[in-house]
């Protein structure tokens, strides 16, 4: 089996990649929000094209069902001490907020073991509701109570820390995950338009994968899961749709070198 390779087709079948071969999956699926990426606007006019242009809008049975298709695919290949991590958010359809509590359906198979909560500091705004400033993180496990966790490679600093009371000055993190979003000028900044920090996919891998691990990202994007696996000492497999996203993390991981 190929490691370290982006294949350019659809997630929908994986039939690159042997059963329970995969120690860990990150990914951030498709938001299916209809927005027009490529294009900056302005009062709902396009004022710059930039970057490629796609449009992010199934019909919603046609999306679950991409979805659900991918994920049985990512349970297929992953080991049973594996486990999976999914970023996804909030959508606003018909003026009303839709959580994204409906992929539950599709793990009711594996361990929900935690729901993260990723705040960030900036964002789109509105004068009709508060501004949203979060994401969540499902974490899913393959075994009920054997997987992959290395607590001690992601904690941090107490701020109450008391050595009468405590062995270290460190502690577990929360479920709440205050990681900045990437913005303009930010050095690992791409041209895709959804790109999700190295930092918050960093404490992801340490947690759940060791140095040599293979991990798997079904909607690889600009990339960012392959440079922090690599950045880790582990091996990444990836699939993604446009030929240009994957130049883009080829690119990436070459300025690594």
């Amino acid at each position: 089996m190929k490691t370290d390779v982006i294949y350019c087709k659809s997630s929908e079948s994986m039939s690159e990649i042997e059963d329970e071969s995969v120690d860990l999956i990150v990914t951030s699926p498709p938001y299916n929000i209809g927005i027009k990426y490529g294009n900056k606007t302005e009062k709902g006019s396009v004022i710059e094209s930039k970057s490629i242009k796609y449009q992010d809008n199934l019909p919603e049975d046609e999306y679950r069902r991409l979805l659900k298709t991918v994920f049985s695919e990512c349970k297929r290949v992953l080991k049973k001490d594996g486990s999976i991590w999914i970023n996804i958010k909030n959508r606003y359809i018909n003026e009303c907020i839709v959580p994204p509590f409906w992929i539950q359906d599709y793990f009711q198979d594996m361990y929900l073991k935690n729901l993260i909560i990723w705040n960030f500091d900036w964002g789109g705004s509105t004068n009709r509701r508060f501004s949203p400033r979060y994401e969540f993180v499902f974490w899913y496990t393959k075994a009920k109570d054997k997987y992959n966790f290395d607590l001690d490679a992601v904690k941090i600093p107490a701020l109450n820390y008391r050595p009468d009371r405590y062995k270290s000055q460190l502690k577990n993190p929360s479920d709440v995950w205050k990681i900045p979003m990437i913005s303009g000028n930010f050095l690992e900044r791409t041209g895709h338009p959804a790109q999700f920090p190295e930092k918050l996919i960093d404490r992801i891998i340490k947690a759940g994968a060791k140095p040599g691990s293979i991990i798997l990202d079904p909607f690889m994007g600009s990339g960012t899961t392959a440079v922090v696996a690599k950045k880790n000492g582990c091996n990444f497999i990836g699939y993604e749709i446009e030929q240009t996203y994957v130049d883009m993390a080829n690119k990436r991981l070459r300025g690594m070198r």
